[in-house]
Formats: C-alpha cells, sequence, structure tokens
C-alpha cells in the first residue's frame, strides 16, 4: 500500500504528460536539423534573391576578384624585384586587360574578315544537307527540305530589320554590359593596389573570438582561387595552343578565332570546352565534311583528356580537391540557377568554401601555406 501511495504520489509530482514527452529522442534530432536546414536554405534565398536585384554588381565585382586572384602572383613577383605595389599593380593591370583587349580584337577582326567566305560555305553545306534530305533515304519532301535549308538565308535576309530593331531595343543592355566593364576594371585596379586593408575590414565585422577563424578560412580561400584561376588559364591556352596546328593542318577556316573559342570554353569545367568543341565540329563538317568532323572531335577529346590529366594534377596539387563528378553537378547547378556565369563561378566557389572549411577545421592559421 506505502510503494502505491508512493508511486501515486510521484506521478502527481511529474504533472500531465506533455506530447513531446511522446516522440522519440531521434525524431526530435531530426527535427531540429530539419529547422535548421531550413532556416540556412532561407537565408541563403534571401541572399540570392538580394544579389539577383543587383546582378550587374554581383557579376562584376565576381569576375574582379577572379582578376584579380589571377593577376595578383604577377605583381608579388615584380614586387620580389624591389617595385613597389601601386607601381606592379598598375603595369600588371595595363599588361593584363591589354593582353585581353587584343586577343578579343583579334578575334573578331578575324571573324570579320572571314564572314562572307563562311556564310557561302554554309549556303554550300545546306544545298549538300537538301540534296541528302531529299535524294537519301529518308525521301522528305522538297518543300520541307527547303524549310530547313535553302530557305534559312532568304528567312534572315527578310527579317534583317527585326533583327536589327531587336539588338536597338537591347541598347540599354549593351549600356548596362558597358558600365558593368568600366565598373569591373575599377575594381580590378583597386583590389591590385590593395595591400590587404579591405580583407582586414572584413576579418573586424565578425566577432572577436570568430576573427582568427575568419581570417584563416579566408587565406585559404584565396589560395584556392589564385590556383584555380592560374590552373584554368594555362590548361585553357594550352589546349587551344593544341588545336591549332591540328586544324591548320585539317584546312579549317577561322582557325585563330577557333582557338580563342576553345580557350573561353575551357574556363568553364567540362561543358564549356564541350560547347566550344561541338562549334569547333560543325564548322568541319560544313567546310570540310563529315570525316574532318569526326578527326576534330576524337583530337580535341585527347588532348583535354591528356592535357588534363597528365596537367592539373601538377598544377592544381590539392589546391581545387573536387570529385569530377561532383564538378558535373556543380556547373550543371549553377548553369540552372545563374546561366553561364553561374557555369563559371560554381567550380571555384565550392572549391573555396570546402577548402575554407577544412581549414578552419583543421586549425590552421593563416599564415600556412598548405591548402
Amino acid at each position: 500500500m506505502g510503494e502505491q501511495l508512493s508511486r501515486g504520489s510521484t506521478a502527481a509530482d511529474e504533472g500531465p504528460k506533455r506530447p513531446i514527452d511522446d516522440v522519440s529522442f531521434g525524431v526530435q534530432v531530426a527535427a531540429w536539423w530539419s529547422i535548421c536546414v531550413l532556416l540556412i536554405l532561407a537565408a541563403i534565398t534571401a541572399l540570392g534573391a538580394l544579389l539577383s536585384h543587383v546582378y550587374l554588381v554581383t557579376v562584376t565585382i565576381t569576375i574582379a576578384v577572379m582578376l584579380c586572384a589571377l593577376l595578383e602572383p604577377a605583381v608579388r613577383i615584380l614586387r620580389g624585384f624591389g617595385l613597389p605595389r601601386p607601381l606592379a599593380a598598375l603595369l600588371v593591370f595595363v599588361l593584363g586587360i591589354a593582353a585581353i583587349a587584343f586577343l578579343t580584337w583579334y578575334a573578331l577582326s578575324q571573324i570579320a574578315a572571314a564572314k562572307d567566305v563562311l556564310i557561302t560555305q554554309v549556303q554550300d553545306a545546306a544545298d549538300t544537307i537538301r540534296h541528302w534530305l531529299v535524294h537519301g533515304p529518308l525521301h522528305v519532301a522538297p518543300a520541307q527540305a527547303d524549310k530547313y535549308t535553302t530557305n534559312l538565308g532568304d528567312t534572315l535576309a527578310q527579317n534583317q530589320g527585326n533583327i536589327l530593331s531587336g539588338v536597338a531595343s537591347q541598347a540599354s543592355g549593351a549600356l548596362g554590359i558597358l558600365s558593368g566593364a568600366v565598373l569591373c576594371l575599377f575594381a580590378t585596379l583597386f583590389m591590385l593596389l590593395d595591400n590587404g586593408s579591405m580583407w582586414r575590414w572584413v576579418v573586424r565585422l565578425a566577432p572577436v573570438h570568430s576573427r582568427a577563424h575568419v581570417a584563416t578560412a579566408g587565406a585559404a580561400a584565396w589560395r584556392t582561387l589564385t590556383a584555380y584561376m592560374r590552373s584554368l588559364v594555362l590548361l585553357g591556352g594550352i589546349n587551344a595552343l593544341a588545336m591549332v596546328p591540328a586544324m591548320w593542318i585539317a584546312g579549317l577556316p577561322l582557325v585563330a578565332p577557333l582557338a580563342v573559342l576553345i580557350f573561353l570554353g575551357s574556363l568553364v569545367p567540362l561543358i564549356g570546352v564541350i560547347v566550344a568543341g561541338v562549334i569547333v565540329c560543325l564548322i568541319a563538317l560544313v567546310t570540310k565534311g563529315v570525316a574532318t568532323a569526326i578527326v576534330m572531335a576524337v583530337v580535341l577529346v585527347l588532348i583535354v583528356q591528356l592535357f588534363g590529366n597528365l596537367l592539373n594534377p601538377i598544377i592544381l596539387g590539392k589546391a581545387v580537391d573536387l570529385h569530377p563528378l561532383a564538378i558535373l553537378v556543380t556547373v550543371t547547378a549553377g548553369t540552372l540557377l545563374a546561366g553561364a556565369f553561374g557555369a563559371f563561378v560554381g567550380v571555384p566557389l565550392v572549391a573555396v568554401l570546402n577548402n575554407g572549411v577544412k581549414a578552419i577545421r583543421n586549425g590552421r592559421s593563416p599564415d600556412s601555406q598548405e591548402v
């Protein structure tokens, strides 16, 4: 009787049972994790919406940071020879921008010079395709074949006025691109001239107990971005230069612009070089036939795989230690979220975040040179 009274008094002291007491500990942990993940996703979504409203500033500043990461090693080399930082930064900036402007001008001038020849070759190829569609195994009706081949040039000519008016309506977009380019140039110059004061200001925004971690993550992220940009440009240049003899031997037109296109395509991992390769193969198909197009595709795949597998580990080391599947998923997700710009910045962003988190977890100091 005493034991029963004791148990009854204990149950009464505990009070009514709460509903949460019926939920297992594992479910409670999962619920809290779910809430945390949802809050993080909400914060990321809000940040993305904010950055999308100032898309021009976001793109230009991001490109400026990547250009600065590419040019900063040259500034350090010149400073090693005794040049003051302002002079070294200005010299590297002028030479770098001049090189980019020259490559762009040369590629565009070559394309403009060969425009008429290329149009004629495209029309000849269209006639060949029309003949195959009508008289080949498909036996397409002549009127239907004309829709996809012969009438294409006439359609473009007839709608030339509409095309020009459409370009004129995008004048504000062109002005936006121009202003973004100017902003990008000035931002790159100011970052090269800076001696670290901007980053120290960012570190001071963090709570005092977190500043060491922020500095450590920032140092690792900057080393990662520098190594990534160096690797990207070197491999892109090697791919383009290696394809020049193959395209020249095959007798393709526009060898120089196509080499520039391969270089630019190599700046977007996996997908970019595939797009550039498809364009090269299409031009080979139009100008030289199916066999040459197949040879160009095989040569491009061999060059990209050979130099990628041999030189990429040497240039990058462990700076961007991402699995190829992770790169593919990152590029695809970046493309879906932000188009070409997302494809371009997706991989370095993931690599920077990955190495920054690893540096904090491993407790490395900001002065450590190991990524």
